[in-house]
């Protein structure tokens, strides 16, 4: 069995129902963040259900999305599409999106935000 095989399994209770006509774009989108994350994790871990993702894992896919290139506002928005599923999954991991945000922005010299919360 795989890992994605254990999310379908599990879907009703790991993912936020909505009725199909209230369906927008941004929900398929995180869908699509959630599904990259967890065959990810089964790809590069051989992790075989979903209980077993870490926080080292979810670093790993954090670190994967940086050296692919992607800009420091998608891998944001991956953050913030995977937030809502590690909730409902009672994974024991931590997401700190904006302070990712600002720390690549710190490595890659941009100068950080004036308002506080590491937001533009």
């Amino acid at each position: 069995m795989k890992i994605i095989d254990d999310f379908y399994s599990h879907r009703r209770r790991v993912l936020p129902r909505k009725p199909k006509k209230e369906i927008t774009r941004y929900d398929k989108q995180k869908l699509k963040h959630i599904l990259d994350f967890i065959s990810f994790c089964g790809r590069e871990y051989r992790l075989k259900k979903i209980e077993l993702i870490k926080q080292d894992h979810y670093t790993g896919y954090m670190r994967y999305l940086s050296a692919k290139g992607l800009g420091a506002t998608t891998i944001y928005n991956h953050a913030l599409s995977l937030r809502e599923f590690i909730e409902r999954a009672h994974l024991n991991i931590r997401i700190n999106p904006s302070r990712a945000l600002r720390r690549r922005r710190e490595r890659l010299g941009v100068a950080p935000s004036t308002n506080g919360k590491g937001e533009d």
